[in-house]
């Protein structure tokens, strides 16, 4: 089965979804987008959306929706276990944003809520559609092969297919550590869990992330909203695991997560009695998984299978990357999807200008694009470089300890709780100053 369309969306997660809601909003329909798997996924995986991604999202008519079904965040926190190191106050951004906090919600609920109005403007995902296949025909058009055996022709293909890509495999371009740095191994495997505990603490969040840092040991914890039917409280947490204990199991059992937690995370929610009076326990797994953190960014987001000539020709043969198919990096700070959506948002009226532009226009239109892409690459490889201070801030942190003569941690605590420091940061990973 043959089918043509002007641009293909590859990929229907938040990054495609969000891009396909942007062309609607643009008055453009000739597309078509397409999903591997058969389901959305219900697992919670990226779980925070910050302002300057909340006002991506504002503009296509889809923040308010998803700031109801979550958690308004009002700062993050890091602490050596049991003492408070530094923070971020998302309150300080309310002179610059609507939307002064960091919403915290499950990836899933962020996939149902824009797949959903995506539906409603009249367009659905087609699924489950695998691509195996890219190439350009003698018109210059891509021709997209699918493992059902589908195939789509259109002028521009948009990968937004994720970290594993395939469109951006098949268009031959490189991805790799824009700063050609190695993976530091005791940061590099990563543990994601949703669990409920045994009893409450008071110091458990309610509206902020909490990290733990000590002895080169990381540690998240973040609340989650509340899904019915499911009456137990949700936490998100996530941990580092050094490469010197071998590979993490692929499906975390539960007192693994809790043996780590033991170690890593904050001593008031510890299950050892020898160190918390009122031992707490993980009771329930509900989503458990293992990854490997890395930075990566495609050396061009935008390639041109035709000629590069500017002429009517430029309107054909055009794959633009986004999100994770674009870009990766560490977790530190929520920032990936973030970043992933607004490539998405902007590309939308440069692609669709480009798409419709006529030969008089044309040159002004790609410039346009050229542009845009410039930009999302530069934002890119700021965030990249971002979350790898994040990291090694992290890691200072915890190397240098709480012991009484410890100059570089009485220096770090004392400048991490200084108003000016906490808005900065909050600042930072809003993403307002790197939209």
């Amino acid at each position: 089965m043959s089918r043509r369309t002007t641009i293909l969306i590859v990929g229907a997660g938040p990054t495609g979804l969000a891009a396909a809601i942007s062309f609607v909003k643009q008055n453009f329909y000739d597309f078509l987008i397409v999903e591997e798997s058969s389901n959305r996924e219900h697992a919670s995986r990226a779980i925070t959306i910050h302002a300057a991604t909340l006002e991506a999202l504002d503009s296509i008519g889809c923040a308010d929706i998803l700031v109801t079904s979550g958690i308004k965040g009002t700062g993050m926190q890091v602490s050596d276990r049991s003492t408070p190191l530094m923070s971020a106050d998302f309150a300080s951004l309310a002179p610059y944003t609507k939307f002064p906090f960091v919403l915290i919600t499950s990836q899933s609920t962020t996939e149902r809520v824009l797949e959903a109005h995506l539906n409603e403007l009249g367009v659905n995902v087609i699924r489950p559609e695998k691509a195996i296949g890219l190439e350009s025909n003698d018109n210059g058009e891509l021709i997209v092969t699918f493992e059902s055996g589908k195939v789509i022709t259109a002028q521009y293909v948009l990968g937004a297919d994720g970290a594993r890509s395939m469109i951006r495999q098949m268009a031959g371009v490189s991805f790799a550590d824009p700063d050609d740095a190695h993976v530091d191994e005791c940061l590099a495997q990563m543990i994601l869990a949703d669990v409920s505990f045994s009893s409450t603490s008071s110091q458990l969040p309610t509206d902020q992330i909490h990290g733990t840092s000590s002895d080169g040991r990381f540690f998240l914890l973040a609340p989650l909203p509340k899904l019915s039917p499911n009456p137990e409280a949700v936490y998100r947490i996530g941990f580092n695991v050094p490469s010197s204990a071998g590979p993490p199991p692929s499906d975390p059992s539960t007192s693994y997560l809790q043996q780590y937690l033991n170690k890593q995370g904050p001593l008031y929610l510890s299950s050892d009695s020898n160190v918390n009076p009122n031992p707490i326990h993980i009771s329930k797994t509900v989503w458990a998984t293992r990854f490997r953190t890395h930075a990566a960014i495609a050396d061009q987001f935008l390639i041109r299978f035709g000629s590069s000539k500017i002429s009517q020709e430029q309107k054909r043969g055009i794959v633009v990357l986004v999100g994770d198919a674009a870009h990766i990096h560490a977790p530190a700070g929520g920032l990936g999807m973030n970043l992933g959506i607004r490539d998405a948002i902007y590309m939308g009226p440069a692609l669709t200008a480009h798409a419709t532009s006529h030969n008089d226009s044309l040159p002004s239109s790609d410039r346009l694009l050229e542009e845009c892409v410039a930009t999302r690459r530069a934002q890119a490889l700021s965030t990249i470089r971002l979350t790898k201070r994040i990291m090694s801030v992290l890691n200072v942190f915890g190397a240098a300890g709480g012991g009484l003569f410890n100059v570089s941690y009485w220096l770090f605590r004392l400048v991490g709780m200084m108003p000016f420091f906490r808005r900065q940061i909050a600042w930072n990973l809003s993403g307002l100053g790197n939209k």
